[in-house]
Formats: structure tokens, sequence, C-alpha cells
């Protein structure tokens, strides 16, 4: 059996889950074969019997996990699973991928997700799910692919009670929804545009930030040299700054000096009351006790040297 495992990460947490997931995969006596998303290509696919498809929870599935998804060639009903990290809003991620994934003709058989810490420039450091994915999270992880891989073939074999039901559509995720689509409803990127100042970058010795664009925005050889989704700047209303948090000499900025600075101290109530219900039901194990949560701390404060991210490092061994 040939198994696939697409990912897609930016500080490594879903990385570290993928790994599991393909070390329990593996245990089985499976092939299995970790790809970052962008080295992936459609025509690979038709190699495997079961395909993973990962990613941290940005509303739901990341925009080029969602693209790659969307402009897929219809597939003849190989098996899948979908698995992702997250911070406080978890729910709305399944009922929104495991459709698409049935409408490219994969046939889902099981999904999972795991909390993860959050590292974004506006948001309190530490975080209400710091210190997660950790052991716990790595063993259910490899659980996880085991289960998958031992799936597969016995629902070929007819037993289709162990595929997964459809996702819940239930009060969590149309309160998620809500929320999220409120997000959306801003055009541009609600931390403000990020602006590239030419004469800080270092380019062509540093091309971190053209490197790592989920959205390909950024192209440094062109003549004129393009930044963002806007040419000259990144408005884009996914509300991603990871060039911002990777760029080591302070090239790129935000265009309000004081947006980071209007984030301290402020409580996110409603992911409180969130994680407050879920850690009641057994399904948040909370690290960071809510006294402990950098209100006043942001992740830039928190970390004010830059780069305030290294990308992870290129690495798909799992064993």
């Amino acid at each position: 059996m040939k198994i696939l495992i697409i990912y897609y990460t930016q500080s490594g947490n879903t990385q570290a889950i993928a790994k599991s997931i393909a070390r329990g995969a593996a245990s089985t006596g499976a092939e299995v074969k970790m790809m970052r998303l962008k080295n992936v290509t459609y025509d690979m696919l038709g190699e495997y019997d079961l395909i993973g498809f990962g990613s941290p929870t940005w509303k739901a599935d990341t925009p080029n996990m969602h693209a790659f998804i969307d402009k897929m060639p219809k597939q003849n009903g190989t098996h899948c699973f979908a698995f992702n990290t997250h911070g406080t809003l978890p729910h709305l991620y399944f009922p929104i991928v495991i459709p698409n994934l049935k409408n490219h003709g994969l046939v889902p058989i099981g999904y999972k997700d795991w909390y993860g810490d959050v590292n974004m420039p506006g948001m309190p450091k530490p975080y209400y799910t710091g210190g997660h994915p950790d052991e716990q999270d790595f063993r259910e992880a490899e659980e996880f692919g085991r289960e998958m891989a031992e799936n597969s073939p016995r629902i070929h074999a007819g037993e289709t009670d162990l595929i997964y039901p459809d996702p819940e559509m239930n009060d969590k995720v149309f309160e998620q929804a809500m929320i999220c689509s409120n997000m959306l409803l801003c055009p541009t990127n609600p931390q403000g545009a990020f602006i590239r100042d030419p004469e800080k970058c270092k380019y062509p010795k540093c091309h971190v930030c053209m490197d790592n664009c989920m959205m390909q925005y950024i192209d440094l050889s062109k003549d004129p040299q393009v930044f963002g989704n806007r040419g000259d700047r990144c408005d884009d209303c996914h509300e991603c700054s990871y060039c911002f948090m990777l760029c080591p000499f302070g090239a790129i900025y935000t265009e309000d000096p004081k947006q980071f600075e209007r984030d301290k101290g402020i409580r996110h109530l409603n992911f409180e009351v969130m994680l407050d219900r879920d850690e009641a039901e057994g399904k948040f194990r909370r690290l960071v006790p809510v006294e402990e949560v950098g209100f006043d701390t942001p992740y830039v404060y928190w970390h004010p040297q830059r780069p305030y991210m290294k990308p992870p490092k290129e690495d798909d061994e799992f064993t």
C-alpha cells in the first residue's frame, strides 16, 4: 500500500503532526511519503492508494491548500484523509474540507485535528493554546496514521462502516462560521498592508519572503520587482503576515506603525468562552492557564528581535 501525505506548514506544528501520522502509517508496513504542498503535482496523485491532506486552520484550510483541492482534476475514488492544527477555532475546518474532497472524486475515510500554538504579530504570547502539539498529541497522531493505513484496505474489502461520518453541522460550526464571515468581510488584511522597503531588502542574498509566500505574490527577480497582491504591497484579506514575520532585516513593515500597539491588553473573550466549553467537554487540554496568557505581550513585543520566526526546515523524514 502506498500513502502520500501532503501538508502545508508555517510554524512547524502541522509538519510535526504530519510526521507522527506518517510514522504511524509506516508502522503497518505501508510505503509512506510526505511532501510539502508546493512540491506536489496532480500527476503524482494517481500513484497512491491513500492520500492525506493537512494544513493549519485559517478559518478553514489555508488559501493555498484550498486552491490545490479546488483545482484538482476529478479523482477516481481514491481514499483520503484530512488533518489540521489550529488555535481556538477548530470547528469549521472539516465541514468545508471534507465536502470539497468528495466533490473532487476522493473518498474521505477519516479526519482529525490537534491544537497548536499560534504565532501571529498581534496575538498574545504565550497564547491560549501554547504548548501544543505535545507528546500526547504526537502519540494520538501516530495512532491516527495507523488507523488510516489499516482501515483503507478493510474499507475496500467492504467494511464501509469504518468510514468516519460526515462532519456534524452543529451550533459550534455555525458560531465559528459567523465569526469567520465577519473577519472576511474586511476587504483587506485586518493587520494593515505590509510594505517592502527596497533599501533594507538584501535580495538576491536573501529571498526568504519570496520562497515562502503561500500565494506566490512575491517575485523580486522581475523588473519591476513584485511584492504582494498589489504588486507594491500586500493587503490580502487572508490575514497572513508570514513575509513580515520571516524577514530578518526589517525590510517588510506594516503601514500602520501603531497596529500592534493597539493589540496590547486585549482579551479575546469569544475565544475564551469557546475554549472553556471545549475544555469542559474534554476536547481541549489546557497547558497555559488563562492568567498566564500574554495579553500585554503581543507576539512582536514578546519576540522583539528579527526575524520574528524562521520557516521550518525542508524535512520530510519521519523515521
